[in-house]
């Protein structure tokens, strides 16, 4: 994966810092923020909310197709838990007056083909797209998510752990999912985690959330309550230690 190959230096200057003799706490931290423009493709199914089936496949077309990977780097694209991300490899960019488009096409069985055309703006590094899948012969209109209430702000703070290399530690740049725990709701869209930090004011005091994050097609989560303002959290992410 070329994302490897570009954090290489980095990590050795990371652990480098990070430890006050060579032998001492050697700790090598990778930020996965390698991709800048990216865009998530959220795909449910429109009947209920739910995430897309397990077979619904993803398919990208279009000029800038050759240039698109999925954000850990792999060229593979593919939906887990119905989410996938995708961003331009780093050394292409939109400009202010030539944005990128590549046209997303979703194919499940039993359900209607869905198409969008996902546009990369010099001026939008972020983006959500939702796509709702709805079943072949149906005349049911796709189901209205309301947005969840609003509370005070909450600071969390997630730390990617590797299982087999202790001498990792991860820094995700991800887009975050969430829901109560124990609930059957869908999970809703929480905000973008940047290097591993995200503040919201969606989350309830002494409630009990499960949070999603989808990396390298595998998606990770984590259940916490929240009775303060501040959580460091820790997630197992290996998807983000294959090097």
């Amino acid at each position: 994966m070329f994302t490897i190959k570009k954090l290489q230096m980095g990590l050795i200057m990371l652990t480098l810092a990070a430890c006050t003799k060579p032998t001492e706490n050697i700790k090598i931290v990778v930020d996965t923020d390698v991709i800048k423009y990216t865009a998530l493709i959220n795909v449910t199914d429109g009947e209920n909310g739910n995430p897309a089936p397990a077979n619904a496949t993803i398919t990208l077309s279009g000029a800038a197709a050759q240039d698109i990977y999925e954000l850990s780097g792999n060229k593979e694209i593919k939906l887990s838990s119905g989410i996938v991300t995708i961003g331009l490899r780093p050394t292409i960019a939109p400009t202010a007056d030539q944005p990128i488009n590549v046209n997303v096409e979703i194919n499940a069985p039993g359900y209607n083909k869905e198409a969008r055309q996902v546009i990369f703006k010099a001026e939008n590094k972020q983006q959500v797209v939702n796509i709702q899948l709805t079943k072949i012969g149906s005349t049911t209109p796709p189901i209205v998510t309301p947005p969840p209430p609003v509370y005070n702000n909450v600071a969390l703070t997630f730390t990617g752990r590797c299982p087999n290399r202790t001498d990792l530690e991860i820094r995700p740049s991800v887009y975050v999912y969430f829901k109560k725990s124990g609930s059957n709701a869908a999970f809703q869209y929480l905000g973008y985690m940047d290097k591993g930090k995200i503040s919201t004011n969606l989350l309830e005091q002494n409630g009990t959330y499960e949070f999603q994050i989808v990396y390298g097609a595998e998606t990770y989560r984590v259940t916490q309550k929240i009775d303060q303002t501040n959580y460091n959290l820790t997630i197992d992410m290996p998807a983000a230690c294959n090097f």
